[in-house]
This record gives C-alpha cells, sequence and structure tokens, in this order.
C-alpha cells in the first residue's frame, strides 16, 4: 500500500513538473501600449507559439507575418476580442557604460513586413536579438484590456492554447 501511494504520488508530481517546463519555454511579457495591455511572447517557442494559434483558431489565413484573428471568445470575458499578431525580432540596444547621453537597455521590436525586410533583419542580427511576436488586443477599434485582471485571463487563455498543442 505505501509503495502504491508513494508511485502514485511520484507520477503527479512529474506530470505537475512537465506541465509547468512547456509554460517555462514560452516567456510571455506584458507590454502595455497606448493605456492597453498587450503581450509579448519572446523566445524560439514564439514560432510554436504562432502555429499554435492558427491550430486552435483555424479561421485566419497564414499570410504575410502580421495576422488578425478575429471574435475570440476568452472564458471570463463577456465580449469577443480581435488578437492582431506581429511576427518579428524583439532585442534591448547595449549602451556602453562610457555614453552618458542615452538610456541603457533599452528595447525594441521590428515587425517583419516582408521577406526581404525579414532576411535583412537575420543577417544582421545581434547576439542579443530574439525571435518573437507581440499580441495586439482590440475590441472593435479600441484597446481591449486595461484591468490587470482581464489581462490574467488573457494571459491563462494563451498559455492553454499554446499547452495544447500536440
Amino acid at each position: 500500500m505505501k509503495k502504491s501511494l508513494l508511485l502514485l504520488s511520484l507520477l503527479i508530481v512529474s506530470c505537475f513538473q512537465s506541465q509547468a517546463q512547456d509554460s517555462e519555454q514560452c516567456k510571455i511579457t506584458r507590454l502595455i501600449s497606448g493605456g492597453s495591455k498587450n503581450f509579448q511572447i519572446i523566445g524560439d517557442e514564439s514560432g510554436s507559439f504562432a502555429d499554435s494559434l492558427f491550430a486552435q483558431l483555424p479561421e485566419t489565413k497564414r499570410k504575410g507575418y502580421i495576422w488578425k484573428f478575429k471574435k475570440v471568445r476568452v472564458p471570463g470575458i463577456d465580449e469577443p476580442l480581435t488578437f492582431q499578431v506581429h511576427q518579428g525580432l524583439y532585442g534591448i540596444n547595449e549602451i556602453p557604460p562610457s555614453d552618458t547621453t542615452s538610456y541603457r537597455g533599452s528595447r525594441y521590436f521590428h515587425t517583419f513586413t516582408s521577406e526581404k525586410y525579414k532576411q535583412l533583419l537575420l543577417d544582421n542580427k545581434k547576439p542579443t536579438d530574439e525571435h518573437a511576436i507581440v499580441i495586439y488586443l482590440r475590441r472593435g477599434r479600441k484597446n481591449a484590456i486595461t484591468t490587470n485582471e482581464e489581462a490574467e485571463l488573457v494571459k491563462k487563455y494563451l498559455l492553454s492554447i499554446y499547452e495544447s498543442r500536440s
């Protein structure tokens, strides 16, 4: 009896660890833009994150590097949302300590606007650059999310889509 309880508890712990590893591979940060809370997915997993969005929300065609997923129903939020997703490169400008006129560590995101521009960015990629996607949330033409509670609901929804991929 003790052995079976021990095995059962080890099995449960390993299940939780494997779920935690999935979400740790994908770094989701909030990006506050125009008073609305939007999301950045940074790292090599951002491409598979975009793939999982297309798998779960198949109404959108995959063309170019900017996509709109319309009428997305997030549990806990009454109105449907539009996810406008931009794929590109995220990075940090490293400013030398001797330069006192610039803000150290400013961040940037470059959206791939064409195949030519994407190749140019990838050819000139710095060591601090990472693949990323930015998800802008809209309700109609307005910013969608303004409270932290709604932002957490959207984050949980995005993680559930990512973790449910095959």
